[in-house]
Protein backbone atom coordinates (compact mmCIF):
# COMPACT_ATOMS: atom_id res chain seq x y z
CA UNK A 1 0.00 0.00 0.00
CA UNK A 2 2.84 2.48 1.04
CA UNK A 3 4.70 1.17 -2.09
CA UNK A 4 1.90 1.74 -4.53
CA UNK A 5 1.40 5.67 -2.79
CA UNK A 6 4.66 6.90 -3.43
CA UNK A 7 4.87 5.47 -6.46
CA UNK A 8 1.30 7.54 -7.61
CA UNK A 9 2.77 10.38 -6.07
CA UNK A 10 5.91 10.72 -7.78
CA UNK A 11 3.87 10.33 -10.83
CA UNK A 12 1.44 12.81 -10.11
CA UNK A 13 4.44 15.27 -9.46
CA UNK A 14 6.16 14.27 -12.58
CA UNK A 15 3.03 15.09 -14.23
CA UNK A 16 2.58 18.48 -12.71
CA UNK A 17 5.86 19.38 -13.50
CA UNK A 18 6.06 18.57 -16.91
CA UNK A 19 2.88 20.53 -17.49
CA UNK A 20 4.15 23.74 -15.37
CA UNK A 21 7.09 23.44 -17.59
CA UNK A 22 5.22 22.97 -20.78
CA UNK A 23 2.92 26.07 -19.97
CA UNK A 24 5.96 28.58 -19.02
CA UNK A 25 7.37 27.71 -22.32
CA UNK A 26 4.07 28.59 -23.99
CA UNK A 27 4.04 31.84 -22.70
CA UNK A 28 7.63 32.49 -23.47
CA UNK A 29 7.23 31.36 -27.29
CA UNK A 30 3.84 33.70 -27.12
CA UNK A 31 6.28 36.91 -25.25
CA UNK A 32 8.67 36.19 -28.35
CA UNK A 33 5.79 36.38 -31.19
CA UNK A 34 4.14 39.35 -29.71
CA UNK A 35 7.89 40.72 -29.61
CA UNK A 36 8.37 39.48 -32.85
CA UNK A 37 4.75 41.05 -34.15
CA UNK A 38 5.45 44.50 -32.84
CA UNK A 39 8.48 45.30 -33.72
CA UNK A 40 7.51 44.42 -37.22
CA UNK A 41 4.80 46.37 -36.97
CA UNK A 42 7.10 49.25 -35.76
CA UNK A 43 10.04 48.65 -38.84
CA UNK A 44 7.47 48.97 -41.58
CA UNK A 45 6.50 52.56 -40.28
CA UNK A 46 9.70 53.66 -39.00
CA UNK A 47 13.88 52.86 -40.63
CA UNK A 48 16.45 50.79 -38.88
CA UNK A 49 16.73 47.80 -37.19
CA UNK A 50 14.38 46.94 -34.39
CA UNK A 51 15.15 48.94 -31.47
CA UNK A 52 15.23 52.05 -33.41
CA UNK A 53 11.76 51.72 -35.22
CA UNK A 54 10.35 50.75 -31.71
CA UNK A 55 11.66 53.30 -30.42
CA UNK A 56 10.67 55.80 -33.04
CA UNK A 57 7.07 54.47 -32.22
CA UNK A 58 7.31 55.21 -28.49
CA UNK A 59 7.83 58.94 -30.07
CA UNK A 60 5.70 59.13 -32.83
CA UNK A 61 2.56 61.28 -31.26
CA UNK A 62 0.68 60.90 -34.14
CA UNK A 63 0.82 57.23 -34.03
CA UNK A 64 -2.29 55.25 -31.78
CA UNK A 65 -1.45 54.95 -28.23
CA UNK A 66 -1.83 51.20 -28.35
CA UNK A 67 0.94 51.07 -30.48
CA UNK A 68 2.58 53.26 -28.31
CA UNK A 69 2.32 50.89 -24.98
CA UNK A 70 2.87 47.76 -27.61
CA UNK A 71 6.63 49.38 -28.58
CA UNK A 72 7.19 49.92 -24.80
CA UNK A 73 6.55 46.84 -23.92
CA UNK A 74 8.37 45.11 -26.63
CA UNK A 75 11.58 47.18 -25.66
CA UNK A 76 11.37 46.30 -22.26
CA UNK A 77 11.06 42.71 -23.50
CA UNK A 78 14.33 43.14 -25.49
CA UNK A 79 15.99 44.88 -22.47
CA UNK A 80 18.67 46.65 -24.92
CA UNK A 81 20.06 49.96 -23.24
CA UNK A 82 19.58 51.87 -26.31
CA UNK A 83 16.19 52.38 -25.17
CA UNK A 84 16.54 54.08 -22.03
CA UNK A 85 16.72 57.80 -23.58
CA UNK A 86 12.97 57.48 -24.70
CA UNK A 87 11.46 55.26 -21.71
CA UNK A 88 13.27 57.89 -19.46
CA UNK A 89 11.94 60.40 -21.29
CA UNK A 90 8.15 59.20 -20.78
CA UNK A 91 8.19 57.72 -17.44
CA UNK A 92 6.88 59.96 -15.09
CA UNK A 93 5.84 57.44 -12.19
CA UNK A 94 2.12 59.03 -11.67
CA UNK A 95 -0.99 57.22 -11.86
CA UNK A 96 -1.33 55.38 -15.77
CA UNK A 97 -3.56 57.26 -18.04
CA UNK A 98 -4.52 54.62 -20.20
CA UNK A 99 -6.66 57.08 -22.34
CA UNK A 100 -3.80 59.99 -23.04
CA UNK A 101 -0.76 58.61 -22.09
CA UNK A 102 1.79 55.82 -22.45
CA UNK A 103 1.55 53.03 -19.75
CA UNK A 104 3.55 54.46 -16.88
CA UNK A 105 3.51 51.26 -15.73
CA UNK A 106 4.81 49.26 -18.34
CA UNK A 107 7.55 51.91 -18.43
CA UNK A 108 8.50 51.19 -15.10
CA UNK A 109 8.73 47.49 -16.49
CA UNK A 110 11.15 48.25 -19.37
CA UNK A 111 13.09 50.71 -17.62
CA UNK A 112 13.77 48.31 -15.33
CA UNK A 113 14.61 45.32 -17.82
CA UNK A 114 16.76 48.11 -19.91
CA UNK A 115 18.76 48.94 -17.17
CA UNK A 116 19.50 45.75 -16.57
CA UNK A 117 20.18 44.90 -19.99
CA UNK A 118 19.15 41.40 -19.35
CA UNK A 119 15.80 39.59 -19.41
CA UNK A 120 16.26 36.11 -18.04
CA UNK A 121 13.05 34.65 -19.66
CA UNK A 122 14.10 35.40 -23.01
CA UNK A 123 16.43 32.95 -23.17
CA UNK A 124 13.29 30.59 -24.80
CA UNK A 125 12.12 33.11 -27.73
CA UNK A 126 14.90 35.14 -28.63
CA UNK A 127 16.31 32.39 -31.35
CA UNK A 128 12.82 33.51 -32.64
CA UNK A 129 14.24 37.21 -33.50
CA UNK A 130 17.48 36.36 -35.10
CA UNK A 131 18.12 37.74 -38.72
CA UNK A 132 15.15 39.60 -38.67
CA UNK A 133 16.92 42.79 -38.21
Amino acid sequence: MWRNFKKWTVRISAILLITLLALISVAELMIGSGVRRFSQIAQEQFPGDRVRALVAMVECESCDLRDRNHAVWALGQLADHRALPVLEKYYTGEKCDHLHKICQYELKKALRLARSGYNSEAFLWRWMLRGQD
